[in-house]
């Protein structure tokens, strides 16, 4: 499990330098928490070996130095949505648009005045302190995760989710999924290049599925907004351009979601006991890489 420690520690070294830079861009700051998301989502691989306990008080470590970001990167997201949702026809939707533009971007400005320096060194305090654990773990402890339970578990929970979405298609079943296709997308960028002629299928699958649904994520998140501050004379019940709006949003989120349906069908069609078998097979060859 080498290979997976020394992702992990990699992950966590990125994430702790973007933490201390001087200069915290929008797109800094969505690097550190994607590297932080990544370094979660590799924990999990060695969650059999290093145990219940210890996977779930580094993993929250991990989850509360990332959170400041997530304030950021949410408001950034969502002047991005609108921007790709593109303004109506009418002049009062461009109105209602340029308005919510304005009191996005105004929330933007007021979570980065809130992003404090100390918040910042803390997280990445924390994320030191992951890595001086993860150095002191002993081999044959880290020895005793099998890398491919860790996949099939991901696996398993993403195929769970699916079945909660087709069930019961909320915006919280949607994102919970969202998060399972992700950390498994992330798995299998780890362990890719053992063995790419047998992986990268898996991988590019749930690669466009995370992107699939993280877009429609955040629509979501934009659609709340739209409501938010559609009020009055602006109120989609009142206002036609408002609602064609909201109209042109959800058309793009069925599009979207049925592209992801497409794609779960795909990926989790295996049984869990089966794809763990399949990433046996694909593993076995490169045994030897695994233990360098």
């Amino acid at each position: 499990m080498r290979v997976v420690r020394r992702a992990l520690a990699e992950q966590l070294d990125k994430a702790i330098a973007g933490l201390e830079r001087r200069n915290h861009s929008d797109r800094a700051v969505h690097e550190v928490r994607r590297e932080i998301k990544r370094a979660r989502a590799t924990l999990r691989l060695l969650r059999q070996g290093i145990g219940v306990d210890a996977y779930n008080r580094e993993n929250a470590l991990m989850r509360d130095a990332a959170r400041p970001l997530t304030r950021v990167r949410d408001a950034k997201i969502l002047l991005e949505t609108l921007r790709r949702l593109g303004p109506g026809t009418g002049a009062k939707d461009n109105r209602f648009v340029q308005h919510l533009h304005r009191v996005l971007r105004q929330e933007l400005r007021d979570v980065q005045r809130q992003l404090r320096p100390q918040e910042l060194a803390a997280a990445a305090v924390a994320l030191r302190a992951v890595k001086r654990w993860l150095e002191a773990v002993p081999e044959p402890r880290l020895n005793q995760a099998a890398l491919t339970a860790g996949l099939e578990r991901t696996y398993k929970s993403g195929r769970k989710a699916f079945a909660r979405v087709r069930h019961r298609p909320t915006d919280e079943c949607l994102h919970e999924w969202r998060k399972q296709a992700k950390y498994f997308a992330n798995q299998l960028e780890i362990v890719l290049p053992l063995n790419p002629k047998r992986l990268a299928k898996s991988y590019k699958r749930s690669h466009r599925l995370a992107e699939h649904l993280g877009d429609d994520h955040d629509l979501a998140l934009l659609n709340g907004k739209i409501f938010q501050y559609a009020k009055g004379p602006n109120a989609a019940s009142q206002n036609e351009a408002v609602e064609e709006l909201i109209s042109r949003l959800v058309r793009q989120r069925r599009a979207l979601q049925r592209k992801a349906y497409r794609l779960g069908r795909r990926l989790y069609s295996a049984r869990p006991h089966r794809i763990q078998a399949k990433f046996e097979r694909g593993l076995r060859a490169a045994k030897s890489t695994l233990e360098r």
